[in-house]
């Protein structure tokens, strides 16, 4: 098993961050797997400035201690320059998502969209449950815009993967370790996936499916808001001639109002080093088993070698998992 944790550094780690980041690397260590670290730092304008070292000095305060990745014998010769320090950084991948552009042009998959946010939302027919807004109902698919034109994203066409590479049936499967089996219809759900935005920059989905098939990953751990990318993402990459991962999608922690907890819930805990600060490591792990209902006592203290010893992940399987705030020692 090759496992990754990859945050973006548009902000400091809190609770949900640290949550899944002990839970992606617990599993690997659990499978006698390996787990890499990758800053998913491709966003630039939303970027905060020196957020990533800060993370990576949290998630060693955390002690949580990530598998090198070596780049040596990789058929990917811009892995090495994207590596410092075993870490992949996405912010200097750009070539390699060029490369992947490519294929998916030279394959007649991509066309130039000129299309604003505003225009999706006026002429959506169905909402999309993902990330990217209302599903894109293919507006300009026929328009032959070149694909260089100014103020114009690129998008790969859904209908053209699902006929090559899920034989024409448009309800993609994807069996989850924790979540079980989510079936999604890609063509009414999701629409065309933008590759490249208006701005230049590569997106997400394009992104993540070249590095996790250039680090050889098996196995996708993250939160459950991310499920409704899987099945895209498993058709790009089969569309760029990659194994798709498995996946393993986390529950939600949510408030005691049932809101998704986050570093501006009104409840919630607040940024990870200042629980750390107030509580300490070994308190933070043995908190998170309690929350999990893996112990009964809410005033264990574990490191990570035993939190991993501890860990029930049939707690996993499941949309929601209600976070209970630390007691003050």
């Amino acid at each position: 098993m090759i496992g990754r944790y990859a945050p973006s550094p548009t902000g400091l780690l809190h609770v949900g961050n640290a949550f899944a980041a002990v839970i992606t690397l617990a599993r690997a260590r659990r499978r006698g797997g390996r787990c890499l670290l990758r800053i998913e730092d491709l966003d630039t304008p939303r970027v905060l400035p020196g957020a990533a070292h800060t993370i990576l000095d949290d998630l060693a305060a955390l002690g949580l201690r990530f598998d090198a990745f070596d780049v040596v014998g990789s058929s990917d010769h811009g892995l090495r320059e994207a590596t410092i320090d075993g870490v992949l950084w996405q912010s200097r991948r750009t070539r390699a998502y060029e490369q992947a552009l490519q294929r998916l042009i030279d394959a007649d998959l991509v066309y130039a969209c000129r299309c604003s946010r505003k225009d999706l939302q006026r002429t959506a027919s169905a909402p999309h449950v993902g990330d990217d807004g209302p599903a894109y109902p293919g507006t300009c698919r026929d328009l032959g815009l070149a694909l260089d034109a100014p103020e114009t994203a690129l998008r790969v066409r859904i209908d053209r993967l699902v006929d090559r590479f899920a034989g024409g049936v448009r309800d993609v499967v994807v069996r989850d370790a924790w979540q079980g089996t989510y079936t999604q219809d890609v063509v009414a759900d999701v629409g065309d996936i933008v590759v490249r935005r208006k701005d230049g920059l590569f997106s997400y989905q394009l992104a993540v499916v070249v590095d996790d098939g250039a680090q050889e990953i098996t196995e996708v751990v993250r939160g459950v808001d991310l499920l409704s990318s899987a099945p895209r993402q498993v058709l790009l990459h089969q569309a760029l001639g990659q194994k798709s991962p498995g996946f393993a999608h986390l529950p939600m922690l949510v408030d005691e109002a049932g809101e998704r907890l986050s570093k501006r819930s009104p409840t919630a805990p607040g940024l990870l080093r200042t629980v750390l600060e107030a509580h300490g490591a070994q308190r933070f792990l043995g908190h998170l088993l309690w929350v999990m209902d893996t112990i009964d006592e809410d005033d264990v203290s574990v490191d990570f070698d035993g939190f991993v010893d501890d860990l029930d992940e049939s707690a996993l399987m499941g949309q929601v998992l209600r976070w209970r705030p630390l007691r003050v020692a």
